[in-house]
C-alpha cells in the first residue's frame, strides 16, 4: 500500500482527500506535497490494494448513508469523513496466483462492485468519477465537441476497409489513424505503444482492417504547433507545444524531449466550447489537446480525462495550486 507523508492515521485527524492512484505517480506527489503543506488530511491508495491489503468495511444505516472505512493496517478514511475524492489512475484489483482464474474473475468483480459504495456517499466532490472518465471514449468526447462548437477533423470509425477507401479519396490530404484506446500495449512480455501514423495508400483496403474497428482521421498538414489545455473546475491553462521536423511532428509522444513550450492564449469560441463540452462529459479535470493550422483555426483531436500536466514546467505549479485548492475545498466553483 502507498504512504505518503502527511496522510492521516487512524486515531489521528480523519483524512477528508481520499487520492486513488497507482503506487509510483508522481505527477500525484506534486499536489500531495501540496495538500500536506497545507494540512489538509488525506488518504492514498490504489484499487490494487484491494482487497488484499486494504480493507473495507461499509453498513448502511437506517437514513439510507453507509457508515464505515476504508484503511489498511495504520491508515484510511472514514466514510462519514470524507469531502473529495481524486481519482486518478488506479491499477486494477490484485489477487493471489494460487486462486484460479474463474476466482480471480469473480472476485475482481465483486472489488469493483463493492468499490462503488464511494460513489453513493453524498456532498463528496469527485475528480472525476470514475464512469465520467469511462464513458469519454473517442467516439462520446468527438461527438460533444462538435456539439460544443470546437473543430474537429474528419473522422471515421470503421471495420469496412471499402469505407477507408473512399474516405481517404476526398479531398483535404492525407489521413491518419490512431488507437480508440489507451496507446500503450503489450505483446510477448514487452510493453510499446501504439503512435498516430499517416495511412499510405497501398493500406487504404488491406483485408486486416476487417479484424476490428478502426479510427480514421484528415491530417491537418498545414499544422503551426499544437496546444496541450490543461482543465481544473473551469479554469484554463493552455501550453503550446512546438515540434521539430522528426517523428514528433504527426505524434509528440514519440520523442517529447525534441519539444519546446511556450505560453499561449485560447480564442473565445474555443475556450467557450471547453466549458460546454466539459459540463457535458461530466469532467471536473480533463487534458485536451489541440492542433492549430496555419490559419490560426483550433482542431481538438483528444481529450484525456487522467491526463498527464506535471511535466510541463510552464503549469506545473498552477495545475498543482489549482488541483490542491479544489480537493482543500471539497466542492467546485
Amino acid at each position: 500500500m502507498t504512504s505518503t507523508p502527511g496522510q492521516g492515521t487512524r486515531g489521528a485527524t480523519a483524512p477528508r482527500v481520499l487520492v486513488v492512484t497507482y503506487a509510483l505517480d508522481p505527477t500525484a506527489d506534486y499536489v500531495l506535497r501540496e495538500l500536506n503543506a497545507r494540512g489538509v488530511p488525506f488518504w492514498r491508495s490504489d484499487l490494487a490494494d484491494f482487497p488484499t491489503r486494504t480493507s473495507l468495511t461499509a453498513e448502511l444505516r437506517p437514513d439510507g448513508r453507509w457508515a464505515g472505512a476504508w484503511h489498511g493496517e495504520t491508515r484510511g478514511v472514514d466514510l462519514s469523513e470524507l469531502r473529495a475524492v481524486w481519482w486518478r489512475k488506479p491499477t486494477p484489483h490484485d489477487f493471489p496466483e494460487t486462486m484460479s482464474e474463474p476466482e480471480r474473475r469473480f472476485a475482481a468483480t465483486q472489488a469493483k462492485h463493492a468499490m462503488t459504495v464511494l460513489s453513493s456517499l453524498p456532498n463528496v466532490l469527485w475528480v472525476n468519477r470514475p464512469q465520467a472518465n469511462a464513458d469519454c471514449t473517442k467516439p462520446v468526447q468527438l461527438a460533444v465537441a462538435v456539439e460544443s462548437g470546437l473543430h474537429v477533423p474528419e473522422t471515421l470509425i470503421t471495420n469496412d476497409p471499402d469505407a477507408v477507401a473512399a474516405f481517404a479519396a476526398r479531398p483535404g490530404g492525407p489521413i491518419i489513424t490512431k488507437v480508440l484506446g489507451g496507446i500503450v500495449h503489450t505483446e510477448g512480455g514487452r510493453r510499446g505503444q501504439l503512435y498516430t501514423r499517416r495511412v499510405p495508400a497501398e493500406q487504404f483496403t488491406d483485408p486486416r482492417i476487417a479484424l476490428t474497428a478502426h479510427l480514421f482521421q484528415r491530417e491537418i498538414t498545414d499544422r503551426a504547433y499544437e496546444i496541450r489545455v490543461t482543465v481544473v473546475d473551469g479554469q484554463l491553462f493552455p501550453v503550446a507545444v512546438h515540434t521539430p521536423p522528426g517523428p514528433a511532428r504527426l505524434d509528440w509522444r514519440r520523442d517529447s524531449a525534441s519539444l519546446t513550450y511556450t505560453p499561449t492564449t485560447l480564442p473565445g469560441y474555443v475556450q467557450d466550447g471547453i466549458h460546454e463540452m466539459m459540463r457535458r462529459l461530466g469532467l471536473i479535470y480533463s487534458a485536451l489537446d489541440f492542433i492549430v493550422d496555419s490559419k490560426g483555426a483550433h482542431h481538438l483531436v483528444d481529450v484525456n480525462a487522467g491526463g498527464q500536466w506535471a511535466w510541463i514546467d510552464l503549469t506545473r505549479d498552477a495545475i498543482t495550486q489549482a488541483i490542491a485548492d479544489l480537493l482543500e475545498k471539497g466542492s467546485t466553483a
